[in-house]
């Protein structure tokens, strides 16, 4: 598995950031904090010490969060009013970023940050809700207010996600990060303005987890936020929806992101908590392929500590046996794929002009490294974040006969693609058109190029 870092106040420096780049080179940013001339620079910064960075930029979905610029602290019992409703000297008044959801009538409890903290639901407005808190506790900055079984208008999700990619366009990113996605429809709408960003969707609500099959078929990678989701589908159903996601995505040959107190408790510690142990080597045994690192590297002063632990820690991970996935029948040449058990311990070498072709080979060959000739630049990045070998070789296929364009990039890059064997198997699958195509398996031996 791989690390996806979060840069945030505390590692906006230089030599924390040169410490991360020596471990990974994914890089994550959340739109939903601080502004965009922060990012702009942050972006700067990262680019100039890890040229080769791969940078996402999580944009601020439609869920609600809590407009409090300082700590507040908020007593057990204690009636609070969230949004803007009815204003009364003794309940104390916070306000929300964004419209409440749609939700159950029949609802009698809501959560703040993650789950952490439960309110009892003493009435709802379509403007407010009055909540009376279950616990004593700190209430920080911009927390995220969650409630079971949410909808939210998705004509408003893209609004707010159009708004924010025009204010970014300018920026020297590489993915997208789309929170709170309903339907694999809203992710299609956000690639046709997007086109030559990865789309990183997060699957976050009920349903977001009830369309999960189609936003996984529609997305570049996805990202399992586990705080989010158990705040709103509940804690008891979180396990079996975790599996749920991972083997869509798996199946789909697609890369899993798994975000959300991977290591908070090394926050205040040297060490992680068994649970989070444990937590881990079940995301390497469903086919996670980047750990994602939140507050534990954007606000935590021991950043570098949590880091150099867990890059320890994956290179043992990587020994974890993975379960196997139902594969989902592939849409082009399903044969070509099957067909590949026979040269199991031969490298592969994959030209495919718009680069999803990695995807099916993937859904097909899940724990297998390649080498992938294409077109596609955005797939340069998608290949980022696999935890596989994935090797690309960018190539402008413009040729009309495969074989001929296979022998000169093998010939080209024979030495890489010779390294570990003396033969390689190579695959060429064509677009779907009315008009003649080839698609093969092919054999070539080093010695033919020598």
């Amino acid at each position: 598995m791989k690390m996806l870092v979060t840069i945030g106040p505390i590692s906006k420096k230089e030599n924390v950031i040169k410490k991360f780049s020596q471990k990974t080179n994914l890089f994550r940013l959340n739109g939903s904090h601080e502004k965009i001339s922060w990012h702009k620079e942050t972006i700067s910064l990262i680019r100039k010490i890890c040229p080769n960075a791969f940078i996402l930029m999580d944009i601020p979905g439609i869920k609600p969060r809590t407009a409090n610029f300082h700590d507040i602290e908020i007593k057990k019992n204690q009636l609070v009013v969230f949004g803007k409703g009815e204003k009364k000297d003794n309940i104390l008044e916070i306000n929300l970023t964004r419209p409440i959801p749609k939700i159950d009538k029949k609802l009698d409890n809501f959560s703040l940050s993650d789950g952490h903290f439960n309110f009892g639901l003493v009435k709802k407005d379509k403007n407010y809700v009055i909540g009376r808190s279950y616990t004593n506790f700190t209430l920080l900055p911009k927390k995220g207010i969650n409630f079971l079984g949410s909808k939210y208008d998705e004509n408003e999700q893209f609004k707010v996600y159009k708004k924010f990619i025009n204010q970014i366009n300018e920026l020297d990113i590489d993915a997208i990060g789309l929170s709170f996605v309903q339907t694999g429809d809203l992710v299609n709408k956000v690639r046709n303005i997007t086109k030559n960003l990865v789309i990183i969707s997060k699957i976050e609500n009920s349903e977001g987890l009830a369309n999960a099959s189609n936003i996984i078929k529609n997305s570049d990678a996805i990202m399992i936020d586990r705080g989010d989701l158990s705040a709103e589908i509940g804690l008891t159903n979180l396990y079996n929806s975790v599996e749920k996601i991972a083997d869509f995505t798996k199946s789909n040959g697609k890369p899993l992101i798994m975000a959300t107190e991977n290591l908070e408790s090394m926050v205040n510690r040297s060490v992680p908590s068994k649970s989070e142990v444990m937590s881990i080597a079940h995301s390497a045994s469903i086919g996670v392929d980047c750990i994602m690192l939140s507050e534990e590297t954007a606000l935590a002063k021991n950043g570098i500590q949590i880091v150099d632990w867990l890059s320890n820690f994956l290179l043992q991970a990587s020994t974890i046996k993975q379960r196997t996935f139902d594969k989902i029948k592939a849409k082009k040449f399903p044969e070509i794929w099957e067909g590949l058990e026979h040269f199991n311990l031969m490298p592969k070498l994959l030209m495919t002009k718009s680069g999803y072709a990695l995807f099916d080979f993937l859904a097909y060959h899940p724990n297998s490294a390649a080498f992938v000739i294409t077109n596609n630049k955005k797939i340069i990045n998608v290949a980022k974040l696999f935890a596989n070998e994935i090797t690309i070789i960018f190539k402008d296929i413009t040729e009309n006969i495969p074989i001929e364009i296979l022998w000169k990039v093998i010939e080209q890059n024979k030495n890489i693609l010779f390294n570990k064997s003396n033969k390689i198997v190579a695959i060429y699958v064509s677009k779907y058109v009315k008009s003649p195509r080839a698609n093969c398996i092919t054999i070539f031996d080093k010695n033919d190029f020598i």
